[in-house]
This record gives structure tokens, C-alpha cells and sequence, in this order.
């Protein structure tokens, strides 16, 4: 194996990365997105890059206050087809891009224009660009690298991860760009430092991303889900499901309800960040007269610095029914001034001027106990797959509660389901799931939900009678199979060579 060009990703055979029985699918796939490549470009890739989509198990929006969540790759993933000049062409910087569904994404292309500004992003609040995606990985790895003359690029995309569906297809796009401008320019990095640039390079497109989802598309083992933590440091650790007879598997049911993150964030995902740090600039100063960055740091400063622990959480999650018992229903920003102790400017500067949101109440009390309470479920659901006791005939019931009780916290408490979603999640309960929960950032997306491997045929049978066919009756056959499917435990990104 090669080791110049970051080798733990690089892979001769999509066998290595697959489970068995979509081997020969893929190989289809891979074959026909090189004959593509060699239509439109006229030349050979030399490699492909890929990077799954993820399904979080548990541990909804939790990551960027600091908690662990457990997710897992899917099979579903980003391709890109890459080719580079040749020593005859070694001065070309352009970077070309297309996609198979050249009808829904035109080509693009661009110049590097130099070590400060790379490539212009143009983020407009009410436009999600797809190119920005690539533009965000190629930025902010050529940032991180700072090389006066990295190479161009021929590319060619394929994605099969649906986009708006809370299955991380933004990060898996950017993981893919990220590792292929990585392999193309000869770079070494560790996995956590591509995670890290991964992290930061979305937020180019305007996300005030988490890291959850850039984590599980680079550091994931075939099998294994991961059990994440980012505080003081990134620490991913394979895990284990449990083993029981008959064994269970994962549903991932899309809604088909759309949201694009970028275009909401104002509203949604980014004013969920900017809850959660007041909640615990708030809490950190009336706890420990020190205001703090994060939930995690509450947290760490009640348990001394000690390891997260279910015991703390609940104690945590009880002070903040105490402390907002008389506040419900969210404070203005006048009402903020006076409880954090700053002036209306100085909470703009502080919270709001990187990743503008539009709110007439900020939701403290919601955010914050879902918070710790996500936490909590995080840490029991960890525990009984570490365990993994043989003997215990209530595994898979009480794995699903928790995933039961997750989703509950997340219409209640963060608000970021939908109808849509709870009609979903209360169908897969009927059709026999032992726990379903909404998965990803929500506000539409996708439903995970845990049942037995020998029910799948009938429980999917099942939620197309009850959902698909009374929501979307013109899906053809083709169609579903992209909107409900089984999944286990897949692997993390990889350079493939043999093509």
C-alpha cells in the first residue's frame, strides 16, 4: 500500500468497503460513473473518492453543545470521479466539476485565486448553491495546506445519500472534496485532522455545523457504529451493537419533507446553536458565577471535571426545571439583558453576528433539558451496547425506548420535528419498530427506526400502506427502494485506486 497519500483511506477494492450484498450493485454503479467521466472529460479518472451519509442511532443535536452522540455509516454515500494534469498540463489550478444529474446540477468551474482567498463563496440566505459544497471542502482544505500551486482537478459527482433528509449528505459531499484535493495534492493528514478541517469547511456554507456528522463519515469502521465524544478532545470509539437472535437491524424512513439546512438556518438549525449557548452562559454563571461556552462545560464544572455521568445529568437536568420554573415559554432579548447581565449590542456581538437568526423568544429552558437529557440517553444507550448482555431478553425493548423517548424530547423540547415526522414515527410503531425517532437535524428528513432482520420485508410493506401510499401514491418501485431501506453499520470514506 502507498503510504504518501493519506493510507488509512485508501482502499484497492469497494469489497473492503460494502457489505456483501450490495457488492455487485455498486460495482454497476462504479463502472458507470467512469464510462460518464470519460464521455464528458475525455480522459480516465484516476481515482474515486467516497464518503458514506450517516444515520444518527441517538444523541440528537447534543454534538455542538459538546455531549457524545451514536451514529453510524450508511452505505449511501458520495462519489467523485478524479482526474488531475499531467506533467504537460502541470500549471492548470482550474477545478472542474459536474454532476451525473446534470439536469438538477449544472457544471461548474473556477480558478484558484491564490493562498488568501482560494475561491469566492457566495452564500445568499435564500439559495443553497450546490457548487458551494465542493467550493466549501476545496477552501477550507487548500486553506489548512496553504500550497501556492495545488493542482486542478477534473470531477465528476454521484450521490446517492438524499439530500434535505437528515442523513448528512452535506458532509459527506465536503469529506469527499476534502480527501480528494487531499490525494490529488499528495497530502498527509490524520483522520482527525480531516474531520477538523471538515468541520470548519462547512461552515462556508453558512452552517454552524456540529461535527457529529464529518466525524462518522471519516472515522467509521464496516460494522461498527461509533460512540463519539468532542470534548476535551475528539475521541471516536467503535462499538459494537448488541448480539441477540434473532438479530435487529436499522429502518431509515425518508418523509420526503425537505429541508434544506441553509436556507432554514435562521430560524432552525443555527438559532438551536445559539439557544443552547445562552442557556449555558446562563447556567454557568448561576451555578459557578462563570459564564460558560457550552452545556458540556456546565456539566464539567458540576462533576469537576470528572467523566459525563448519568447521576450528574439528571441533577443538571433538574436545575434547569428549577431555574426556569417561572419561564416556560422563552425570554426576549430585553429579558436576556437582564438575566445574563449584558447589554443588547454586547449579545448580538457575542452570540448572534456570526450565524444571524431570526426569533422574537429565545427557548432556554427547552434547550437545555433536552440537552442534558439526550445526553443521558446517549450514555444508557452506550452502556447496553457495551455490555451487550446475552442474558438480557430486553435489550433491544429498552434500546428502544430510549430512541422512543429521544424523539419525544425532540418535538417537545427542541422543536425540530414536523407532522409529517410524527406521523411517520407513530406508523413504524404500529408496523411493529420497537423504538423510532426522527434522525439528523429534523424539520423533515428521515425517521431510524430498530426491528428485527427477519421482519424487514413486512414492516416496510407495512409503512408504504400506511405512509408512502396515502402521502405520495405515484412513488414507482425504483422510487421507494431510495426512500425506506435496512441498514447496518457501515464504513467511512476511502480513495479508491483499482479502477
Amino acid at each position: 500500500m502507498d503510504t504518501e497519500f493519506i493510507p488509512f483511506l485508501k482502499f484497492s477494492s469497494i469489497s473492503e468497503i460494502y457489505p456483501e450484498l450490495i457488492q455487485n450493485e455498486q460495482i454497476t454503479r462504479y463502472k458507470t460513473l467512469i464510462r460518464s467521466f470519460e464521455k464528458l472529460y475525455n480522459r480516465k479518472p484516476k481515482f474515486i473518492a467516497r464518503s458514506p451519509g450517516r444515520v444518527n442511532l441517538i444523541g440528537e443535536h447534543i454534538d455542538y453543545a459538546g455531549f457524545g452522540v451514536l451514529p453510524m455509516a450508511i452505505s449511501r454515500d458520495v462519489l467523485i470521479a478524479v482526474d488531475f494534469p499531467n506533467e504537460r498540463e502541470e500549471n492548470d489550478m482550474k477545478v472542474r466539476i459536474a454532476n451525473v444529474l446534470k439536469e438538477k446540477y449544472p457544471s461548474k468551474s473556477w480558478d484558484y485565486e491564490g493562498k488568501e482567498k482560494i475561491v469566492e463563496i457566495k452564500v445568499k440566505e435564500r439559495v443553497s448553491e450546490w457548487e458551494n459544497y465542493f467550493k466549501s471542502g476545496y477552501k477550507g482544505i487548500l486553506q489548512y495546506l496553504s500550497l501556492d500551486e495545488p493542482k486542478g482537478m477534473y470531477c465528476l459527482i454521484d450521490g446517492s445519500v438524499p439530500p434535505g433528509a437528515g442523513l448528512s449528505s452535506s458532509a459527506a459531499f465536503i469529506c469527499s472534496v476534502i480527501i480528494a484535493t487531499c490525494f490529488v495534492n499528495k497530502a498527509k493528514l490524520t483522520k482527525k485532522q480531516v474531520t477538523e478541517i471538515a468541520i470548519e469547511s462547512e461552515r462556508f456554507t453558512g452552517m454552524n455545523a456540529g461535527g457529529m456528522d464529518q466525524t462518522v463519515s471519516i472515522f467509521s469502521l464496516k460494522d461498527h457504529a461509533l460512540y463519539i465524544k468532542f470534548l476535551p478532545s475528539l475521541i471516536a470509539i467503535p462499538t459494537k451493537l448488541p448480539s441477540v437472535n434473532p438479530p435487529f437491524v436499522f429502518i431509515v424512513a425518508n418523509s420526503l419533507i425537505v429541508s434544506d439546512k441553509v436556507i432554514t438556518a435562521p430560524t432552525n438549525y443555527n438559532l438551536r446553536v445559539v439557544e443552547t449557548k445562552l442557556a449555558a452562559y446562563h447556567l454557568g454563571k448561576s451555578l459557578f458565577n462563570k459564564p460558560c461556552e457550552n452545556l458540556k462545560q456546565v456539566s464539567d464544572l458540576y462533576s469537576n471535571n470528572e467523566e459525563v455521568n448519568i447521576e450528574n445529568l439528571i441533577k443538571l437536568s433538574n436545575y434547569v426545571e428549577k431555574i426556569y420554573e417561572n419561564n416556560h415559554d422563552g425570554f426576549t432579548l430585553n429579558e436576556l439583558s437582564s438575566i445574563l447581565d449584558l447589554n443588547e449590542d454586547e449579545i448580538k456581538s457575542k452570540f448572534i453576528s456570526k450565524f444571524p437568526v431570526r426569533t422574537n423568544k429565545y427557548q432556554l429552558y427547552k434547550r437545555s433539558k433536552h440537552v442534558f437529557e439526550e445526553a443521558m440517553r446517549v450514555l444508557k444507550f452506550y452502556e447496553l451496547c457495551s455490555n451487550d448482555d446475552k442474558d438480557d431478553n430486553n435489550i433491544v425493548e429498552k434500546l428502544g425506548n430510549l430512541m422512543n423517548e429521544s424523539h419525544k424530547s425532540c418535538k417537545e423540547l427542541f422543536n425540530c420535528s414536523c407532522d409529517e415526522l410524527d406521523d411517520l414515527v407513530k406508523i413504524c410503531l404500529n408496523g411493529g419498530a420497537f423504538g423510532s425517532r426522527l434522525t439528523g437535524a429534523g424539520w423533515g428528513g428521515c425517521t431510524v427506526s430498530l426491528i428485527y432482520e427477519n421482519d424487514i420485508d413486512k414492516f416496510i410493506n407495512y409503512v408504504w400502506e400506511k405512509y408512502y401510499n396515502i402521502r405520495f401514491p405515484n412513488l414507482s418501485k425504483d422510487e421507494l427502494d431510495n426512500v425506506i431501506f435496512a441498514t447496518s453499520p457501515g464504513s467511512g470514506a476511502a480513495i479508491i485506486t483499482d479502477l
